[in-house]
């Protein structure tokens, strides 16, 4: 039997510390559902020999673009596979990932990502149930 792939290790951990971080610290709950899911992807394609189009980007791009490629990937391999809800728990992943590291959405609201997700704790359980979403099809 081989050993889990270094991808797969990662989003592991990064559960683990997404379940730690759950009660206290709901932001990093959100950016660590958010990065499990993005390593089960990795994970996938290393698994299909199809990492490199994860990849493609180079050194030098950003990660904005490497963020593009891999919801590309996700979309992609739901498609082939009829699995709308992947895409969708992927793209949720990422949106609310993007107002827990950036404030997207709660410059208006004048609180911070914390406070934020510490009076939305549904939206907090919901991103894990989108990473059980992610790793049941990508596992």
């Amino acid at each position: 039997m081989c050993s889990p792939s270094v991808y797969r290790r990662q989003a592991e951990s990064n559960e683990q510390t997404a379940l730690a971080a759950k009660n206290g610290f709901p932001d990093w709950a959100v950016i660590m559902c958010f990065y499990a899911a993005l390593h089960w992807v990795n994970d996938y394609a290393f698994q299909q020999g199809e990492i490199e189009e994860l990849e493609e980007a180079g050194e030098n791009d950003s990660s904005q673009k490497l963020h593009k490629l891999r919801r590309l990937y996700v979309k992609k391999i739901s498609r082939i596979n009829k699995w709308r809800d992947l895409e969708d728990a992927y793209v949720f992943l990422f949106g609310v990932s993007m107002t827990a590291r950036y404030l997207r959405g709660l410059e208006n609201l004048n609180r911070t990502a914390r406070e934020h997700y510490s009076n939305n704790e549904s939206v907090v359980q919901n991103c894990f149930d989108c990473l059980e979403v992610v790793k049941s099809r990508l596992s």
